[in-house]
């Protein structure tokens, strides 16, 4: 899983590194290196021992210092630990203890993944697994197709199959469709499945495939790829917006320009991309995360786990300078207090 800020329409609009960086190889660092931070000696400001009964922060960790350059691509692997990439330099996050760097790039990660056994890096047109284990390269695949050097990049891994999509939007050229494209763990194809038609950082993966939102001839649509067989979608005017799941079903945060540009949950079947409900949010919100605690939503200073029958809150934590959800096994936020960034595990 993965969790990531592009430029977007919706309110959870951030800037993107500002220079397009081409692709280049992997060096190595070997595992558990110097760490990169220290635990946090003080919880922001209300973050933990002021939780509402039912939701609650178990652990502060001090990512430091990351600065203005820092997209926000964090990932869970399966038992938890969090991932980060800060320029050449991936980090790893153990339960509540310190960063570690764990791999230095020969040039800037774009994005990053973890199965139980394989690290996954993306620098722009080429993914590489590593071992967890000893920090072997296991294999490297080329993306093609970009059109200009990547400037943002995502990666969802779901058994051995492994979703990719790659964008190349810089402060100069604007907004651009991303391409998305599927791959195995064990062999060297890469298959093709959206060409410079996907919205990027709105996709999500789970053991029934990889749903993102792209456009087609004129229409905007919720696709649905799978390993295999045919691509389904369903028109959605309301996009771009950001997208999880949860229990099976997709869920959208999405403006409806039409209902006065107000944020809805729009809320769909994983199966069959029909509706299930519609719900109103607060125009203040501007993440939604499918995570092992529930389905969370973020916005105004505050994480809220919702009832994924309805939308409706069945808990709220107030979190001071929350930035970003990050979905996946455990629940977690990334925060932001006086230029230091902080990821919060939540629990209920």
């Amino acid at each position: 899983m993965f969790a990531m800020n592009v430029l977007r329409k919706t309110r959870l609009a951030m800037a993107l590194p500002a220079a397009a960086l081409a692709a280049a190889g992997l060096a190595v660092a070997g595992l558990a290196s110097a760490p990169a931070a220290h635990a946090a000696s003080a919880a922001p400001a209300g973050s933990a021992g002021s939780a509402p009964a039912g939701l609650h922060v178990t652990g502060t960790i001090d990512l430091g210092r990351l600065g203005p350059s820092f997209s926000y691509v964090l990932t869970e692997a399966p038992n938890g630990d969090v991932y980060y990439a800060l320029g050449k330099i991936v980090y790893w996050v153990k339960g509540n203890h310190a960063p570690v760097a764990v791999l230095h790039a020969s040039a800037p990660v774009l994005a990053v993944a973890a199965t139980s056994a394989d690290l996954l890096v993306d620098v722009g047109s080429k993914v590489s697994a590593y071992s967890l284990c000893d920090g072997r390269l296991l294999r490297s695949w080329n993306l093609p197709g970009s059109i200009a050097p990547a400037t943002s990049a995502g990666l969802f891994p779901v058994g051995n199959t492994v979703w990719a999509d790659t964008d190349w939007a810089t402060d100069e050229s604007g907004f651009e469709y991303a391409n998305v494209y599927r791959f195995d763990l064990s062999s060297p194809a890469v298959h093709v499945i959206s060409k410079n038609n996907a919205y990027p950082a709105d996709l999500a993966a789970d053991s029934a495939g990889l749903y993102y939102e792209g456009i087609a001839g004129a229409g905007n649509y919720i696709f649905h790829a799978q390993p295999a067989g045919p691509l389904p979608r369903r028109a959605d005017t309301d996009i771009d917006a950001p997208l999880a799941l949860d229990g099976g079903n997709v869920y959208l945060l999405a403006i409806h320009e039409n209902q006065g540009g107000h944020s809805y949950l729009d809320a769909f079947r994983g199966s069959t991309l029909s509706p299930l409900f519609s719900y109103r949010v607060s125009d203040s919100d501007t993440d939604v995360a499918g995570t092992g605690l529930g389905l969370l939503l973020l916005g105004a200073g505050k994480v809220s786990l919702l009832n994924p029958a309805n939308g409706h809150s069945a808990a709220t934590l107030h979190v001071p300078g929350a930035v970003i959800l990050v979905p996946g096994p455990c629940a977690a936020v990334v925060t932001v207090s006086h230029s230091t960034t902080y990821l919060l595990r939540l629990a209920r």
